[in-house]
């Protein structure tokens, strides 16, 4: 195997905090809603959705090319090994170091990003597996299996890919545990055209998820809206989930009409929420 090292600059981030303002005072719900299972839910799906959005930079930069270039003093650095004869199968390790690092956008990161494809992800019949070794976001430890399918273009000439999340957890820093598993659906909308020119992808996600929170509440989400996510923006920028919480019943997360902002509301009852994502 030849291992080439390369250091990457530019890795998009999307947070990992949240913050509710409501509408409505918050002692006159928490009888009947555990916001704790939305606060989890939602930093779940924007620390996973941060993992896309470093795996699919890092993969339309280097997931074929022939590089050689192999010095880096800066966070985090990009080793790809493969074949001395052939570009793939490969292997690429996003290596943000043992402690704590700052990316351009200020979130710090450490551990692994290991990431292995069997031929570029554009081409139908590529799969695509990441896994994790000791890595965190912002005191959060991830861990858990993803794979990405691709199942070749739909009756819309859009590439549509299959995302799999087996073992999904996250160690919250108080210790509490977030249990997630998924089944997505990734349609590729835009900057199919540009496969190595990462920063005009749009993506409408469909599918569902499960786990349980912190407290040990079941749920389970479906996304009855697509959910857009653009390249260049932190955050969702439209869609609607589904979120059913165990014992609780089924509330609304909206993501907002397409503007690149940090804000989505959260419905339940009578009761809506202004969530500012951090």
């Amino acid at each position: 195997m030849k291992k080439k090292v390369f250091v990457f600059l530019m890795i998009v981030v999307t947070g990992s905090l949240m913050m509710f303002s409501s509408c409505e005072k918050k002692e006159e719900v928490t009888g009947t809603l555990n916001t704790e299972t939305v606060e989890d839910e939602a930093i779940a799906d924007i620390i996973w959705n941060s993992v896309d959005a470093d795996v699919d930079l890092v993969s339309s930069m280097f997931e074929s090319n022939s590089l050689k270039s192999a010095s880096a003093d800066t966070c985090p650095i990009i080793i790809i090994d493969h074949p001395d004869s052939t570009y793939f199968p490969r292997t690429l390790i996003i290596d943000f170091g043992d402690e704590y690092c700052e990316t351009w956008e200020g979130r710090p990161k450490k551990g692994k990003i290991i990431i292995t494809v069997n031929k570029p992800i554009y081409e139908p019949g590529s799969v695509r597996t990441v896994t994790f070794e000791d890595y965190y976001i912002a005191e959060h430890k991830v861990e858990g299996v993803h794979t990405l399918t691709n199942n070749g273009f739909n009756g819309s000439g859009n590439l549509n890919f299959q995302a799999v999340l087996s073992g999904g957890k996250i160690t919250f820093p108080d210790g509490g545990i977030v249990v997630r598993e998924m089944n997505h659906n990734r349609e590729w909308i835009i900057g199919i055209d540009t496969p190595r020119y990462w920063w005009d992808d749009q993506w409408h996600i469909t599918g569902t998820a499960s786990g349980t929170n912190r407290d040990g509440v079941s749920y389970n989400n479906l996304i009855t809206t697509p959910v857009l996510y653009k390249a260049v923006c932190h955050f969702p920028v439209s869609g609607i989930i589904d979120l059913n919480i165990e014992n609780v019943g089924t509330l609304v997360m909206d993501y907002g009409d397409g503007e690149c902002d940090n804000l989505a509301t959260i419905t339940f009852g009578e009761n809506v929420w202004t969530i500012t994502l951090r």
